[in-house]
């Protein structure tokens, strides 16, 4: 089973700068966490978080019941190209299929540009004698030489992983199996990833790369995961381990090693998983979120408290065509660099201190001033309480960097310039999150800004305001809201195939059977991972696209036992309300094909009851502290309340100027804002409306 009844559970969140682990016992009543800094490429930082709070909860290893984990290790590998050696094995005549890719450009009219580097070297492809058409019949069989051919030179290339992707394999996998075999009996531990497997959709070279990076980043996976099974068993704790998956679901080890690319997107799925859980719970299901933490930050929209999600994706210029959370992210987190350039300007990121140095206040040798440092000298972080006191400040180091490297620069008081670092690195994230919402055909005005992260709250009230949004959320532990995340999350796999066949000419008894035949294979995958019949759903799609289209969109589509469950109108109409909503026009009556079929197969796991605050019983909530905060250029710093968020009870409310302090975020409630504590915690921050209205 992947799961048994327990007293508490682990959620652990592997950002770039801070690792965030989370207690969470059965029935919410405790939740403890605490925040280590991230060992790039080791567990090691996921052992010293779970083993401080072991130590400081006393709670034993073996009692817990389930650990979900959402790591960065897969993209740090891709981004930094610091994956395997890989091999790739490709149909005779398709060697260039990596370098010559599909002519897509990311600049239509941009005379020169640079194509990204190929994942695999041309040098590393080894082409295959066969052919399979476009039909899926065989051309030119493969034959043993063919196959010993192939082995002789992956021996030679001394691969840590091999990538297959074999022309038209989607369509007829045989050859791609046969090779797997015979290679997998030949180099006896070195891993095998085949695209119809990984990706059996049309598309030669999106296919092709979406292996490749499979086996690029399948044996940092596994080091990752080893590692990480080694240090969990040193403290005895045994419970089942799961990861987080791109797309939002979480899977056993077993499948993660499978397909290693779908972690390439893990760490910043939590976030968006848990604001789908909250968005459900709350009734406020219209969230845009933002995720600021020390390194980056990453924006999603979730609608109908359900997490948007796209089928490919592209990472640093290449295609990976695999089930992912629509997430955009950018270079600006609380340890990004602000300098000034040759001409002048004010530039924030995309550089960072990171956790080692990390920021000049933190006094470890860093002298570059950052985010934090701004947020430091402007009085919004409280020197002497960062991180709940376990993180050391100091405000004249903060102070000291801010002045040289922007204020002098700039002609600017320290505080001015502090203020401008924030306004410029608030202003990066307005415009990403203006791309993210136009791009989607979504009036942000309409949604909620759910902020978490260390940094989120305190540049989410400049954010909202820019963005003409008058509600923003901020949950009850910010600050490890992404870890929370991991706990919500249900056991997921996915499958898809090609379907090829215009809309009007579907056979609805063959299409059921496909159907039916991808259902029943994603309850094997469910009954391996020990989820019982009744905790098991499905969910099923096409991709369609105009007859002529290059690009499709996905169209949910429900099989029922009815003999008339396939309308073919229905799902051309349905197709073109998405076109309409996310490109803002369409073409009714243009005839529509289906490309793909999609399944989704679900395994329901329990989730932690989260704790509802006392009432504040008509109470007027009193400040812990008064300082001064500088909030606006035009008046320069204000006295400001300050408030420990665990002292707020349901019903509270705060009018801003205020400071709200946690041990993992800090809260900034601006001028004509007023904070109300919900009855499960969340922070409601709304301007220019009556409290209680959205």
């Amino acid at each position: 089973m992947v799961h048994s009844p327990t007293r508490w559970r682990i959620g652990v969140d592997v950002g770039g700068t801070y690792t965030d682990v989370i207690f969470v016992d059965d029935k919410g009543r405790k939740i403890r966490f605490d925040k280590v800094p991230s060992t790039p490429g080791s567990a090691r930082s996921v052992a010293d978080g779970i083993g401080k709070l072991i130590e400081r909860t006393g709670w034993a290893a073996a009692s817990a019941g389930i650990f979900v984990h959402g790591s960065t290790v897969a993209t740090n590998a891709y981004l930094t190209r610091s994956g395997a050696r890989v091999a790739f094995v490709v149909t005779d005549g398709f060697r260039d299929v990596l370098e010559i890719r599909d002519q897509l450009r990311p600049h239509l009219y941009k005379l020169a540009q640079a194509k990204p580097v190929a994942i695999v070297p041309r040098n590393r492809l080894v082409e295959a004698r066969e052919r399979i058409d476009a039909f899926g019949d065989v051309v030119i069989p493969l034959t043993d030489r063919a196959v010993e051919n192939v082995i002789a030179g992956l021996i030679a290339l001394e691969p840590d992983a091999i990538a297959v992707c074999l022309a038209f394999a989607h369509l007829n996998d045989a050859h791609e199996r046969i090779l797997a075999k015979r290679i997998t009996e030949a180099l006896n531990g070195i891993p095998v990833y085949l695209s119809s497997r990984v990706n059996p959709e049309i598309g030669e070279y999106p296919r092709a790369n979406t292996t490749a990076v499979a086996a690029y980043v399948g044996p940092v996976v596994e080091t990752y995961l080893v590692d990480l099974r080694s240090r969990l068993e040193e403290f005895g704790l045994k419970a089942p381990t799961l990861y987080l998956r791109s797309d939002g679901g979480v899977a056993t080890s077993r499948a993660m090693r499978e397909n290693p690319a779908q972690m390439l997107l893990s760490g910043p799925a939590g976030g968006v998983i848990a604001a789908a859980h909250l968005a459900q719970r709350t009734g406020i299901e219209n969230v845009v979120t933002f995720d600021m933490g020390g390194t980056s930050a990453d924006f999603s929209i979730v609608v109908g408290a359900r997490p948007g999600t796209v089928s490919r994706r592209i990472l640093d210029g290449l295609p990976v065509r695999l089930p992912m959370i629509d997430i955009e992210t950018i270079s600006a987190g609380g340890g990004s660099v602000a300098r000034v350039d040759l001409g002048g300007g004010l530039r924030v990121g995309p550089d960072s201190a990171g956790a080692e140095p990390g920021p000049a206040c933190y006094g470890k040798g860093g002298d570059r001033a950052t985010v934090t440092d701004a947020a430091v000298v402007m009085g919004i972080i409280d020197a002497n309480d960062f991180l709940g006191g376990e993180q050391p400040v100091d405000a004249v180091l903060a102070r000291e960097a801010v002045k040289r490297h922007v204020a002098r620069p700039l002609g600017l008081a320290p505080e001015a310039a502090a203020h401008a670092i924030i306004a410029i690195a608030s202003a990066q994230m307005t415009r990403a999150i203006r791309t993210l919402s136009a791009e989607r055909g979504r009036d942000i005005r309409r949604f909620s800004l759910l902020a978490f992260g260390g940094a989120g709250p305190m540049c989410a009230p400049f954010v909202a305001s820019s963005l003409g949004m008058r509600e923003t959320l901020v949950p009850l532990n910010p600050g490890v809201f992404a870890a929370l995340g991991m706990l919500v999350g249900d056991i997921r796999h996915t499958l898809q195939t090609p379907y090829s066949h215009a809309a009007e000419s579907v056979d609805a008894k063959h299409l059921a059977v496909r159907m039916e035949r991808m259902r029943n294979e994603l309850d094997t995958l469910l009954e391996r991972d020990g989820i019982s019949a009744g905790q098991r759903y499905f969910r099923f799609s096409a991709d369609g696209r105009c007859i002529g289209q290059f690009h499709e969109l996905s169209v949910p589509i429900d099989v029922t036992d009815s003999s008339d469950w396939w309308d073919p109108a229905q799902f051309t109409a349905a197709f073109h309300r998405i076109h309409h909503a996310r490109f803002g026009h369409t073409d009714a009556a243009a005839p529509v094909e289906l490309v793909n079929l999609r399944g989704e197969g679900c395994g329901r796991l329990p989730r932690p009851e989260l704790p509802i605050l006392a009432d504040s019983a008509g109470t007027i909530p009193k400040p812990a502290d008064v300082r001064p905060v500088w909030l606006d250029r035009e008046f320069g710093f204000a006295e400001c309340p300050v408030y420990e968020r665990d002292r707020l009870l349901a019903g509270h409310r705060i009018t801003g100027p205020a400071i709200i302090r946690q041990p993992d975020s800090t809260i900034v409630v601006v001028n004509d804002q007023d904070a109300t504590v919900m009855p499960d915690g969340l922070l409601r921050l709304q301007t220019g409306c009556p409290t209680g209205q959205s």
